[in-house]
This record gives structure tokens, C-alpha cells and sequence, in this order.
């Protein structure tokens, strides 16, 4: 009797777990398949093992912003990892700031529609960050610093007992280009952009006069819109390209030389003061949104346009970073 009990009990917790929506990680039949490690983690999506070309060849070595970029080199993926398909929700972020009691204490830069400008405020934070207007659960959560972000991936670790973690800045490209050597994930055309990417567009440009050229077509969203309204890349993956610019774990340099030739993130004894940001977001023009495009800011950064995903080990052994 205790053994049908068992059984029962299995059979009951697996129909629940899939009427959630969730399939444990090693459960689903194809193991390509995306997967959660709890009914509250992000949805997790395996990348093979590889090799691309990071960085743009032609770019402009003498611009400040693409220099690094100008220094392309072949990078080699070394082992299937697995990356999160969406940005993390406000709602994932909510499960891990009520379960730990993490407090995020602004400021948090925000357009400011009195100023008519971005403007650092303290009131802001991740479940009131300015933009988008209407805040929702299922929109990217935004207002994290790398410090807010870096401690939700441990605690996700803690949790699940995986190897969660920030992707690296090579991970993220080779994710993002999703197997394009193109300008972005769908090609050399920007004016593609609204079928993938969530950019400053013509949507955008009623709302809000940034001063900068607008993407020539329309996504319908002024700002932040919900994790993937838009077409996934050839990975499955969601929103690489805008919505709100990504953290990745490494420090922030102008040059790729002496850098890594693996996915290996760029760190030093230390620590650093600034680190990476990559893909652009809603308030963002294609240029500064494409593959292979960084950005840097203090680690204490937040902003309504800045937030992150999370890489796994699927090992399970996080590599030292």
C-alpha cells in the first residue's frame, strides 16, 4: 500500500508540474527541448558547442565604441552550456527578492517626462522603474544593477543547486548571432528589426523624442515590451537584441587584445569597476544594438533600459570566473 501511495503521489506531482508548464531539466523526452529546474526559474535553452567570429571585421578601429570590435577574433565554444530564452522576468526577479529579502536601493536612471530627458531617481527600482508605463510580470525586469543581477544568479544557484551564473560576453554573442556572421541575428537590414528586436522605432519615436534616428519601421511598443512578443533567433532565444540591454559577467575593456579565444569571461584579480552590457534596448537606434555592439557602466548602474538573463553549466560544474 505505502509503495502504490508512492506512486500515486509521483504521478500526481509530474501531471501538476506539467499543467504548470514545467518540465524538469533531464525529464523532457527530446533533450534540446527547453527546460526549468522549478516551477519559478527561468526557461532554459541548450546551445551547442561551436565556433564564431566575435567582433566585426570592418569596423572602425578609430571609433572608441566599436575599437575592441575592430579586433574580431575566432573564438571557440568548447562545450554545450544552455542560456536563458527570456531576459529575467519581473515576476522570476519578485521570487527571488521575497524568498531572500534582497532589497534593491535606487537611484535608477528613467526618462523623465517633465525633464524631457533621462534622470536619475531615487524612487525607481525593479518593480517601478519609470518605463515601461504600465508595468506588468511578464515584461523584463529592469532597474538591476550587475550586483542585483549577480546576486540573483547565486541565489538561483543556491536554490536549484545548478551552476546558474551570468553568460559571459562570448557566450552572449555566440548566442545572440544564433549562427549569423550578419550585422544583426536576422541580417544586414535594420529596417528587418521589428519583426526580432524591440528598438527605438517609429512606435518609439511618438512617445518619445530622444534625438537620435529611428529604426524605419514599427513594433507597436513604445518601450519595454512583454519577453518575447517578438520572433526568437535560430537558437529560440528571445530578445537578445533590445528590449533592455543584458550584464554579462565580464570586465569592461576598449581592446579584445589578449582576451580569452574561449567563452571564458574576461575578469582580473580584483575585480573591476565596470562591466559589460550587451544588445541594445528599447531606447536604443540599430547601430548601437547590433550583435557584436558593448556598452559599458559601473557595476551600481541601473537604468529602466538595463537588465539581464542567466547561462547555466550543464555539467553542473560552474568553471571559475
Amino acid at each position: 500500500m505505502r509503495a502504490a501511495f508512492v506512486v500515486r503521489f509521483l504521478a500526481s506531482t509530474a501531471v501538476a508540474a506539467l499543467l504548470a508548464g514545467w518540465v524538469p531539466a533531464g525529464h523532457a523526452a527530446d533533450p534540446n527541448a527547453p527546460f526549468r529546474d522549478c516551477p519559478d526559474c527561468p526557461e532554459m535553452q541548450r546551445l551547442p558547442a561551436g565556433t564564431f567570429v566575435m567582433g566585426t571585421p570592418a569596423a572602425d578601429p578609430r571609433a572608441a565604441d566599436t575599437r575592441a570590435e575592430a579586433q574580431a577574433l575566432i573564438v571557440r565554444v568548447p562545450k554545450a552550456f544552455a542560456m536563458g530564452r527570456l531576459e529575467i522576468t519581473r515576476r522570476e526577479y519578485r521570487a527571488f527578492v521575497n524568498d531572500a529579502g534582497y532589497e534593491v536601493h535606487g537611484p535608477c536612471v528613467s526618462w523623465d517626462d517633465a525633464l524631457g530627458r533621462f534622470n536619475s531617481d531615487r524612487t525607481r527600482g525593479p518593480d517601478n522603474p519609470g518605463r515601461p508605463r504600465e508595468v506588468k510580470d511578464d515584461q523584463p525586469v529592469s532597474c538591476v544593477s550587475w550586483s542585483d543581477a549577480k546576486a540573483y544568479v547565486q541565489w538561483l544557484a543556491h536554490r536549484t543547486g545548478k551552476a546558474y551564473r551570468l553568460p559571459s560576453e562570448a557566450e552572449w554573442e555566440y548566442a545572440a548571432r544564433a549562427g549569423s556572421a550578419a550585422r544583426w541575428p536576422w541580417g544586414d537590414s535594420s529596417t528587418d528589426a521589428c519583426d526580432f528586436a524591440n528598438l527605438y522605432d517609429l512606435s518609439a519615436r511618438e512617445s518619445y523624442a530622444f534625438g537620435w534616428d529611428p529604426v524605419h519601421c514599427r513594433d507597436s511598443y513604445p518601450d519595454v515590451a512583454p519577453a518575447a512578443a517578438l520572433r526568437a533567433n535560430a537558437f529560440g532565444l528571445y530578445d537578445m537584441i533590445g528590449n533592455v540591454a543584458e550584464w554579462v559577467e565580464d570586465c569592461y575593456t576598449d581592446s579584445y587584445v589578449g582576451r580569452p579565444r574561449d567563452t571564458r569571461a574576461w575578469v582580473w584579480a580584483g575585480g573591476c569597476s565596470k562591466r559589460v552590457q550587451r544588445g541594445g534596448s528599447w531606447a536604443m537606434p540599430p547601430e548601437r544594438a547590433r550583435s557584436a555592439s558593448r556598452e559599458a557602466a559601473e557595476i551600481s548602474s541601473r537604468a529602466d533600459s538595463l537588465g539581464f538573463r542567466v547561462a547555466l553549466d550543464l555539467d553542473g560544474k560552474a568553471e571559475s570566473r
